[in-house]
């Protein structure tokens, strides 16, 4: 562990921005179960505070907004084990939220200042196809925002880097499972019916995925 320790040191003291950059870059193509990426950032002042801060944020949050656009891409390939009623009602969830004027933008934002994983939000965002400049501006802004608070407010939380690498696993369980969660809420209400008869029905598990067709088989 001591050798671990000592090489994530050297790689932060000598190859701190790049390093910074690569490491919240692949963490946030991970679909589940990753650390919170902010972990990266505070570890990086913690071993080097002569950092600009924010020059820091901005080299993370750009780090992360790349890495979730890749995930959303990525999980446009779920699109195709759902079938036609799944799809009907994720594309009226989709065109709600392009009709609702800064819906993506402070979606993300919120989301991204919140202590839940932001893969599965960008995994929900893949499943209904959003295309939008406000979900890369509001989770750029977010992601900047909480990484500045976080460098700031760890330095009364966390008195060395071991500390900061040994923060509490259970708790990064149960976020991810909370993200999980709501992932899967989303995709079986029946967001047509929602809209249009302003009633609350989830579409049963058995009509969620696309049967096979018979030569499939």
């Amino acid at each position: 562990m001591e050798l671990i320790y000592d090489f994530l040191i050297t790689l932060f003291s000598e190859y701190t921005y790049p390093f910074v950059f690569i490491i919240i870059f692949l963490l946030s193509i991970i679909p589940i179960l990753t650390p919170p990426t902010w972990i990266v950032v505070v570890s990086a002042y913690s071993l080097n505070d002569q950092l600009h801060p924010i020059l820091l944020a901005v080299v993370g949050a750009t780090a992360a907004i790349t890495g979730r656009l890749i995930l959303l891409q990525l999980s446009t390939v779920g699109r195709r084990a759902i079938n036609d009623h799944r799809k009907s009602s994720l594309e009226k969830l989709r065109k709600y939220l392009e009709k609702t004027r800064y819906g993506y933008l402070i979606g993300t934002l919120i989301f991204a200042l919140l202590p839940l994983p932001s893969n599965m939000l960008f995994i929900s965002y893949g499943l209904i196809n959003a295309k939008s400049i406000s979900i890369v501006v509001g989770f750029w802004i977010g992601r900047f925002l909480a990484y500045i608070i976080m460098i700031y407010v760890s330095q009364y939380f966390f008195n060395s880097f071991t500390e900061i690498l040994n923060s509490d696993i259970q708790t990064l369980l149960v976020l991810n499972i909370v993200g999980i969660l709501m992932t899967v809420f989303m995709l079986l209400i029946d967001w047509n019916i929602l809209f249009s008869n302003h009633k609350l029905v989830f579409i049963k598990p058995k009509r969620f995925f696309r049967e096979r067709r018979s030569d499939e088989q």
